[in-house]
């Protein structure tokens, strides 16, 4: 590998930045984001410490925390963030400090009280919700009362207990959550901030309790320890504050002299996806408004730096943001989830090694959704870095000749990290071009960013040195004939279009749908020309799969009813935040759908459509052609017709069983790391949340 020195590219980028007494090596950094690391007991353990040193050591500037309650009566979704007022939590912070110091990177505490955004029951028993006003929470719709101000003051305070143990910790610094709709940027809102006292109406009055607070912790603290706050530049809704009066308060607060940057995000409860934007939303959204808040900052005080975020996906646009002097540093969050060693690979010249981020939020934000830790699609890795970060990366204890079959992104993968293990692979593809199913989410109406995931694969794999035979099509003699000490068989899979649903289970197939004018998505995106005037489509699914489809078709004149077994339109894209943005799009177009049905049959140009509760007939629609969203079966025959014949065949990915991306490219890692059959690929419940000191040994 190369590991000359790129940083005459970004200069700006590798320029360090000085923060009272603390230097940052370089302009990159990570935000806070939860990470579900913390279900067990609330403390700081391996997952963390792991999560973080793989950032720092990959060249990462400065780190976030996830953000951490500073009181009982901050709450959450779930039991799966920390609890930085427990005293027990400081040895443990005292190792993640230490690890990411080790690696020359800065952490940052972030302190948060959920306020309206908690849930009374989210811990083991039941706690009063709290806000500025008696409110109901948009996120869980659960009242919040109206806090006191000794309850005020109680929160002053717990954030400054936290902001102590993080000092003791060795944190660099702490940053107050003043923003996402949590407690203090309640405060901060003319919406939801209904008080009539001192703590509300004006604009002096509502900043008045972030500011105390403020001031509580600097008290705490002292002069000398960095003290950053995030602030929300847009809560994104109607009526909502947006960037000029949110600029007008972040002044107020910097203006108190206690604070040493600014975080610049947007969002809250009630816009969800303005907080973690899916792929969905325009590249560099926020940073206009950012360079505009940094510009009234330094008007206040030149010497407290402003950091943006807003969708930031290239290098290129991260030195020209910092170049332009439109933010002093560049959060790319996801960027470094998807790819650790990001920073490193920018400055070494390495750009062709680059995961970049496809910003589905499958593997991320939609598994802490559910209560589970993060993870990522493109980097299995990730949040699992104890068990698979690159200090478990195992040469091949003896090298030999892989072939693998099919050249999706579970063959790709295993193909990649069985030949960096020292393995010699050949890998063929029936097709003219490698990515399987992947290149056909990349056709969908603003799922561009999937096809990261061929193109960074195929530069890796030709880096590394695989053959890579495309138009291949071996029939299971060729295969046994080529006599590879190990065959990977990641033939995939292929739609169904018999209409099953598993709502009812025991009809495997609709009458009518092997008609020629019966399709499946992908004999959609093959052939878009062979659809007709209007369409009927039948979705199993409830994602991006159906009702991308749908605008997909849509955006090319047809007209478009969409039929749904679930009891809501796309309803699996609430994990991922890309509903409403996608709502709004198909809305717009003119989708008309019906849900909590099915089809009874399909005749001619005819279908029955019934519901599903009462199973009853409902409404016959005509249509030109039908679309069935409604899963695949796997493409194994080869791997039934190898068994026998060649003594170490695997099979992975959708030929083993059709499954979400992030399943199938873990699979393909485990099978680069040769250990799909061994007992050693589980992590069992709790494995990765254990406490030691074992990163000294495994990490230095």
């Amino acid at each position: 590998m190369s590991t000359n020195n790129n940083s005459h590219s970004y200069p700006n980028l590798f320029t360090p930045l000085t923060i009272g007494n603390i230097t940052i090596r370089n302009r990159l950094m990570q935000t806070a984001h939860a990470k579900g690391f913390h279900a067990g007991d609330g403390l700081t353990n391996n997952r963390d410490i792991y999560y973080q040193a793989e950032r720092a050591k990959g060249g990462i500037g400065l780190i976030v925390t996830g953000a951490r309650h500073v009181h009982p009566n901050s709450t959450g979704p779930h039991r799966t963030m920390a609890r930085g007022n427990l005293r027990a939590i400081v040895e443990r912070d005292a190792q993640m400090t230490q690890a990411v110091h080790e690696f020359g990177g800065r952490i940052v505490a972030q302190l948060i009280h959920f306020g309206p955004q908690g849930r009374s029951g989210s811990q083991d028993d039941y706690r009063v919700v709290w806000g500025p006003s008696t409110m109901k929470s948009p996120a869980y719709n659960e009242w919040a009362r109206e806090m006191t101000k000794a309850e005020m003051d109680e929160v002053s305070e717990a954030f400054a207990h936290t902001a102590v143990q993080s000092k003791e910790s060795g944190f660099d610094g702490v940053e107050l959550h003043y923003s996402h709709g949590y407690l203090h940027q309640q405060f901060l809102s003319y919406v939801y901030n209904k008080r009539t006292d001192e703590y509300g109406g004006s604009r002096e009055n509502i900043v008045r309790f972030p500011i105390e607070t403020i001031e509580r912790v600097r008290e705490a603290v002292g002069p000398d320890f960095m003290i950053g706050i995030r602030v929300s530049m847009d809560e994104c809704t109607v009526g909502g504050m947006q960037a000029d009066e949110a600029i007008e308060m972040t002044k107020l607060l910097v203006a108190t002299g206690k604070v040493d940057y600014v975080s610049a995000t947007a969002g809250t409860y009630a816009a969800h996806a303005d907080q973690i934007p899916p792929g969905d939303y325009a590249e560099n959204w926020l940073v206009k408004d950012g360079a505009r808040m940094r510009k009234a900052i330094h008007e206040v005080n030149p010497n407290v730096p402003m950091f943006i975020v807003g969708h930031i996906v290239d290098a290129d646009s991260a030195e020209e943001l910092v170049a332009s002097g439109a933010t002093d540093m560049v959060a790319m969050t996801r960027t470094q989830i998807a790819d650790p060693a990001f920073a490193n690979k920018l400055q070494e010249g390495r750009e062709d090694e680059i995961n970049h981020c496809i910003r589905c939020n499958q593997g991320c934000i939609a598994r802490l959704m559910v209560g589970n830790a993060i993870s990522c699609v493109v980097n299995p890795a990730a949040g699992r870095e104890q068990a698979f970060g690159t200090h478990t990366f195992q040469p091949a204890s003896k090298p030999a000749h892989w072939l693998v079959v099919g050249g999706g992104p579970a063959g790709m993968k295993a193909a990649l990290v069985l030949q960096q293990r020292g393995h010699r692979v050949t890998l063929i593809e029936r097709s003219d071009r490698l990515g399987g199913q992947v290149n056909y989410a990349a056709q969908l109406p603003r799922r561009e960013k999937f096809g990261f995931i061929p193109r960074d694969l195929e530069r890796q794999l030709r880096k590394a040195g695989v053959e890579i035979r495309l138009s291949t099509d071996w029939n299971a003699d060729e295969i046994e004939a080529f006599k590879a000490d190990g065959v990977i068989i990641a033939t995939g899979s292929v739609p169904l279009k018999t209409g099953f649903t598993s709502t009812r289970p025991a009809v495997d197939e609709v009458p009518g749908t092997t008609q020629a004018n019966v399709l499946s998505v992908v004999d959609v995106l093959d052939n878009p020309g062979a659809v007709g005037r209007n369409v009927v489509l039948f979705d199993e699914d409830g994602g991006r799969y159906a009702l991308g489809a749908a605008e997909f078709l849509l955006d090319r004149g047809h007209g478009v009813h969409l039929i749904s077994r679930f009891n809501a339109l796309a309803p699996n894209l609430a994990l991922t935040l890309d509903l409403p943005v996608n709502y709004q799009h198909v809305f717009r177009k003119g989708l008309d759908y019906t849900i909590n049905s099915w089809v009874r049959w399909i005749d001619g140009n005819r279908t029955q459509l019934l519901n599903l509760f009462t199973d009853q007939d409902t409404q016959v629609l005509e249509a030109d052609t039908f679309v069935m969203a409604c899963g695949h079966r796997s493409d194994n025959a080869l791997y039934g017709q190898l068994q026998g014949r060649v003594s170490n065949l695997h099979c992975i990915g959708d030929a083993q069983l059709p499954r979400p991306l992030q399943d199938v490219i873990y699979e393909g890692m485990l099978a680069g790391r040769e250990i799909l059959d061994s007992p050693d690929r589980f992590i069992e419940h709790g494995a990765l949340e254990g406490f030691d000191e074992s990163w000294r040994k495994e990490l230095l």
